[in-house]
C-alpha cells in the first residue's frame, strides 16, 4: 500500500569521482543509508563513472568525422545511466529499497538543443509515486528528453543543473553536491596547495566562480538555485565536514561574511576558442556558433573587429572545428585556440577600477601578454595564452588572497 508523502526531501547529487568504482558506489549507498531517516525522502543524481563521458567522447571521434548531436547524446547519456542503475542495485543489496528511473521516466524536459540542452519543464510525478512507496529515487544526471522524448543531454556539469531542477520541483529541504573536495575552495588545491575551503559564498560569487573556470559546480546550476530558492552545500563524498554553503540570498548570521576578504577566490580555465570576426557575414557566423555558450566577448562598431570566446569542451571535435570554421566565411573570421583565462572573484570587485589596474600590474610583472580583459559586477577576467593559466593563478592568490586569510587569522 503506498503511503502520502508528506515528508521533507533531501536531494543529494554525487560526482563522477565520487562514483568512479564499484567500491565507491558501495560506498556512496552505505551513506546514503546511514544518512536516511524516517521523515526524509531521499533522491539521489548520479553522474557517469569516472571518466566515462570522455571515453565515449573518445570512440565517437575514432568512428568517424562530423559526429551527428544527436546520437552523441544517446551515447553519452548511457554513462549515467549506468550509475543510477548500479547505485540502486546497490542501495537495494543493503535491505533498502530503491529505484533507478531512467531520463524518459524522470520528467526533465528540454529544449531540442543537442549536446548543450536547457531544462524548460520539470514534471516529477513519476519521482513523487516513487517517493510514496518508500524508495529511494535515484535520477541519472546530465539528460532529459524533448517535448518529442528525443535524448538531450546538458553540456558539462549537467548533473548539477539536473539535481538543482529537481530540488526546486520537489521542493527539497537542501541540495546537496557531493565531490572530492570538502567544499569550494578560494583556487583550485592542486594547483595552490595554500587553498583554503571557505564556509559560505553568495550564490552571486559562487556562479562568477563556475562560470570561469572553478569545476566544483555548474554556473547555470547555481542560477537555477538562486532564481528558485534552493541552498545548496557542496561537501566531501569521502569525508564528513559542513562544506560550502550557497543560500540562494545572502546569509544574515553567517560567521564567514563580515570578515570577508576584498577576493574570494581566484580560477583558472584553458578550454578558450576565440572567433575573431570583421563586419561582414557577421548573421551567418553567429548562427553557425549559436549552439555554443558565449563565455565573453560582443560586438564592437561595424567596422571594427569584434571577438567572440567559447569553450571547446561543449564542442565535440575542438581540432576540427578550428580547421574547418573559417574556410566557410571566406576570410570574414579567425579562430585561435590554446587560450585560456584567470578571473579574480569578489563581491562588487567589477566595480572597483584599482582592483583592475592592480591586477594588469601583477599580470606585467609575470611578462604575461593579456588578449583581452573582462569585467563582470563580481569579477575581472583576463584572457591569457593557455600554457600560463596555472602560473598566474599561482600568483594572483598569492598577491590577493594569501595576505587576507593571513590577516584574518590574527587574534
Amino acid at each position: 500500500m503506498e503511503r502520502r508523502v508528506s515528508l521533507q526531501v533531501i536531494v543529494q547529487k554525487y560526482g563522477g569521482s565520487s562514483v568512479s568504482t564499484v567500491e565507491k558506489i558501495r560506498a556512496v549507498a552505505r551513506k546514503i543509508v546511514q544518512v536516511r531517516r524516517p521523515d526524509h525522502a531521499i533522491v539521489v543524481v548520479v553522474s557517469a563513472m569516472g571518466d566515462t563521458t570522455d571515453h565515449l567522447l573518445e570512440l565517437a571521434r575514432q568512428v568517424g568525422p562530423d559526429l551527428a548531436l544527436r546520437e552523441l547524446d544517446i551515447l553519452l547519456s548511457t554513462g549515467e545511466t549506468v550509475s543510477a542503475a548500479l547505485l540502486s542495485l546497490a542501495i537495494q543489496s543493503l535491505g533498502e529499497k530503491a529505484v533507478a528511473l531512467p531520463a524518459s521516466q524522470c520528467g526533465i524536459v528540454t529544449n531540442d538543443v543537442h549536446f548543450n540542452a536547457r531544462i524548460l519543464e520539470v514534471r516529477l510525478d513519476r519521482v513523487k509515486k516513487e517517493l510514496a512507496r518508500g524508495n529511494v529515487v535515484v535520477i541519472p544526471g546530465f539528460q532529459g528528453v524533448t517535448a518529442q522524448q528525443e535524448i538531450t543531454t546538458l553540456g558539462r556539469g549537467g548533473s548539477d543543473t539536473s539535481a538543482v531542477a529537481i530540488a526546486a520541483a520537489l521542493e527539497a529541504e537542501s541540495c546537496e553536491i557531493y565531490t572530492d573536495v570538502e567544499g569550494v575552495y578560494s583556487v583550485d588545491p592542486r594547483i595552490v596547495p595554500e587553498a583554503v575551503a571557505l564556509t559560505e559564498l553568495s550564490a552571486a560569487e559562487m556562479q562568477e566562480l563556475a562560470w570561469h573556470g572553478a569545476q566544483v559546480i555548474k554556473a547555470e546550476a547555481v542560477e537555477f538555485a538562486k532564481t528558485n530558492g534552493v541552498a545548496v552545500v557542496v561537501r566531501s563524498a569521502f569525508a564528513d565536514g559542513p562544506g560550502t554553503l550557497i543560500p540562494p540570498e545572502p546569509s544574515q548570521s553567517s560567521v564567514y561574511r563580515p570578515h570577508r576578504a576584498e577576493v574570494a577566490g581566484v580560477t583558472g580555465r584553458k578550454d578558450l576558442i576565440r572567433i575573431t570576426l570583421n563586419g561582414s557575414q557577421r548573421d551567418e557566423i553567429f548562427a553557425a556558433v549559436a549552439k555554443y555558450d558565449l563565455i565573453f566577448g560582443g560586438l564592437n562598431g561595424t567596422a571594427e573587429a569584434s571577438d567572440l570566446f567559447i569553450s571547446n569542451l561543449e564542442i565535440p571535435d575542438p581540432d576540427a572545428f578550428i580547421a574547418e570554421f573559417a574556410p566557410q566565411f571566406n576570410g570574414a573570421v579567425q579562430l585561435t585556440g590554446e587560450l585560456g583565462a584567470v578571473s579574480l572573484i569578489g563581491f562588487g570587485l567589477g566595480s572597483r577600477p584599482a582592483a583592475l589596474l592592480d591586477a594588469l600590474r601583477v599580470l606585467e610583472e609575470e611578462n604575461v601578454p593579456v588578449i583581452k580583459s573582462f569585467t563582470g559586477r563580481e569579477s575581472l577576467t583576463f584572457v591569457i595564452p593557455r600554457p600560463l593559466v596555472d602560473q598566474c593563478v599561482k600568483r594572483l592568490h598569492r598577491v590577493f588572497v594569501e595576505p587576507a586569510l593571513q590577516r584574518s587569522a590574527v587574534p
